[in-house]
This record gives C-alpha cells, sequence and structure tokens, in this order.
C-alpha cells in the first residue's frame, strides 16, 4: 500500500509533465503557423494574441539584444621631434595614437609651446623625448605631466658625444647615426610593450624590421661618402648637428658657425677663425641647414671665397610632404645624397623608404 503523500506527489508530478508536453506543443504549432498573417510566431517572436494563457495575449517574446562591445580606448601618446613622431608612428601603428608637437621642417632648439600643447601633454599617457636638452622650452611641461602619464627619453639610449663647446655638455644630434636611431627604435618599442603589453610582440616585430631597415641605411650611406675622394670629405655647416653624422661615415668637421644650439649667434671672432679654417682646408663647399637662416654662412663662404652649396640639409627635423625627406630614412638618404654630390661623389638608389606597418 502506498503512502498517501508519495501517491499525491506521483499524480501532481504526472499532472505537471502533461501541462509541459502540451506546452511544447502548442510552441511547435505556433512556430509552424509563423508565415500567417499576424497568427504564431514571428521572427521577433511575438505571441499570437490569443490570452490562452501560455504566451500572455500580445506579450513580446524577444531575442536578447547583443550588446555591442566599446572599442578599447587607444594611449594617447605625445611626441616631441618630428623625427621621434616618424619613428613613433612606424612602430605604433593603429595601436596607439600618435601626436606630435613639433611639425616637420620646425626647429627643436627654439621652439615655443602654444597653449595645445599643454592641453596635450596634460591629457597624454605617454611622452617620448629625445632628451639631452634638446626640447628645452618644453621640459618645463613635460616634467608637470600627470604622475599616471609615462615619459621616455628615447635619444638618451644612445651614448652621446660630448658637444664642440664643452665635454661636460652631450650633443643630442644622436640620430644623424642610422645606427643610433636603431636603438632609438628599441627605446620607442619598449616603452609601447610596457605601457601596452596586449601588442608587444607585434611592437618587437616592427621594431626588428625597422632595424634590419636602417642596417641597410647605413651600409648604403657608408659606400655613398666613399665615394667622395678622401681629401674632400669635410663639412662645414650652420650648427653643430653633423658631429655623428661625421663619426659614422668619414667626415671631417672643419667648424660650424654655431654650437649644438641654433639660438646662439656668433662672434665676430668665431666667424673669422671659421674664415680663416676654411681657407686653409679648401673644401669644396659649405652647407647649411633648412632650419636657420643661411645669412651668416652666406657671408663666411664669400669672405673665404668658398661656394655654399645650393641645396640645404635636414638638421633637426624630417621635411614637410613633398620635400623628398617625409621620413627619417628619407631625410638620411636625402642629407647624403646634397653632402656627396657636393662633395664630388656619386649615390646609388637609396633602400626603400620605410614600409607601412604591419
Amino acid at each position: 500500500m502506498s503512502l498517501p503523500g508519495f501517491a499525491l506527489g506521483g499524480v501532481l508530478g504526472n499532472r505537471s509533465l502533461q501541462q509541459r508536453s502540451l506546452k511544447r506543443e502548442r510552441v511547435h504549432r505556433l512556430c509552424a503557423e509563423g508565415g500567417g498573417g499576424g497568427g504564431g510566431l514571428n521572427n521577433f517572436g511575438r505571441g499570437r494574441g490569443d490570452g490562452d494563457g501560455y504566451f500572455g495575449g500580445d506579450e513580446v517574446f524577444r531575442l536578447p539584444a547583443a550588446v555591442p562591445l566599446e572599442p578599447t580606448k587607444k594611449l594617447d601618446v605625445i611626441t616631441t621631434t618630428s623625427i621621434i613622431t616618424d619613428l613613433a608612428k612606424c612602430i605604433a601603428g593603429d595601436f596607439l595614437s600618435i601626436t606630435g608637437i613639433i611639425q616637420p621642417g620646425d626647429d627643436p632648439h627654439v621652439y615655443e609651446p602654444v597653449p595645445t600643447d599643454s592641453i596635450r601633454i596634460e591629457k597624454a599617457d605617454i611622452i617620448l623625448y629625445n632628451g639631452f636638452d634638446l626640447e628645452m622650452n618644453l621640459m618645463p611641461l613635460i616634467n608637470n605631466a600627470t604622475q599616471q602619464c609615462k615619459q621616455f627619453a628615447v635619444g638618451e639610449s644612445v651614448e652621446p658625444m660630448p658637444s664642440c663647446e664643452s665635454t661636460d655638455t652631450p650633443d643630442p644630434h644622436v640620430w644623424n647615426d642610422a645606427r643610433n636611431a636603431a636603438c632609438m627604435v628599441n627605446a620607442i618599442s619598449d616603452a609601447f610593450s610596457e605601457c601596452d603589453p596586449e601588442h608587444g610582440k607585434i611592437y618587437l616585430k616592427r621594431a626588428r624590421r625597422m632595424n634590419k631597415e636602417l642596417v641597410e641605411l647605413d651600409q648604403w650611406i657608408k659606400k655613398s661618402i666613399q665615394s667622395v675622394p678622401e681629401s674632400k670629405r669635410m663639412l662645414v655647416t650652420t650648427h653643430d648637428a653633423f658631429q655623428y653624422y661625421a663619426r659614422a661615415y668619414g667626415l671631417t668637421i672643419l667648424g660650424t658657425l654655431m654650437g649644438i644650439n641654433t639660438e646662439e649667434q656668433p662672434s665676430a671672432k668665431m666667424m673669422s677663425e671659421l674664415i680663416s679654417e676654411i681657407r686653409l682646408a679648401k673644401p669644396p663647399v659649405v652647407f647649411f641647414e633648412k632650419t636657420v637662416s643661411p645669412t651668416l654662412i652666406r657671408a663666411v663662404a664669400e669672405d673665404a671665397n668658398v661656394d655654399l652649396c645650393d641645396e640645404s640639409l635636414y638638421s633637426d627635423s624630417i621635411g614637410p610632404e613633398g620635400s623628398g625627406a617625409e621620413t627619417y630614412q628619407r631625410m638620411m638618404a636625402y642629407n647624403t645624397r646634397v653632402i656627396v654630390d657636393a662633395l664630388g661623389g656619386r649615390t646609388g638608389p637609396p633602400p626603400l623608404a620605410f614600409s607601412s606597418p604591419l
């Protein structure tokens, strides 16, 4: 004899199973009727509206709406010089937002910050700057950036040469040796990987590719300079920006009109001494740079009875669009062609400019 409780439970259980079975049959039937005029379930699961208690009359059954994923906000990277901006963009690709402060063709030695620079630096997640006091007027803003902002002096990844003025003052123009640019590329890649580890392997891959291109560029420059007769491998420039270039590629710097900073004005004594050195060494030409007025160096060349080169050099910046020096690699190739042609050598086709990021 069954216990009353168990018998009651069995009856209730069977009744519940029957109700569920009826519900399933009704669902299948309504789905099958779905194409016709308001009966059944349409594409969005609307009930028949018969108020039978199973579908709640006009109650609507909808599939859960897909919740769009918010795109991950890119880190804001502020770069100082146009050279660093170019290298950083090649490493970052589309993963980071790169904004350069000093534009192509502008001189970082004399750049004066504007109000928007302060706003950008305040909002920055990462700041890349050269260091060695190149961007002196921007450093107060950079030093006052928020604690959350990470700062990297990528030029200081290179062992500096002393300036011509003092052994205690480093020469900031490290990028004028392509091997030093490779060190800067590695420093930028490390900085991005530290701040955005999710894409660290991609940054490293791009840095390795760029370093391979910089080796090719370095070899091309050396070969080009070697085509110049040895007695003519001399540089006279407006300011002292080509020490690294001269050391790396076998040139002698006879002298410069200014020191490492273009803000300086040469004294009459400095001009007189430079004129004497030029008259003694007799270089084929004297060079000037795009970011510095050629007026004084032209006067020096005339007094020394030496030609002033027809084309100017890029010393602290890449060139604007259409200049033929729009990237770091093209800028170095451009300068090399101007120097070699003016000194009596010949250059072959330069390596390809940096290709688009992977």
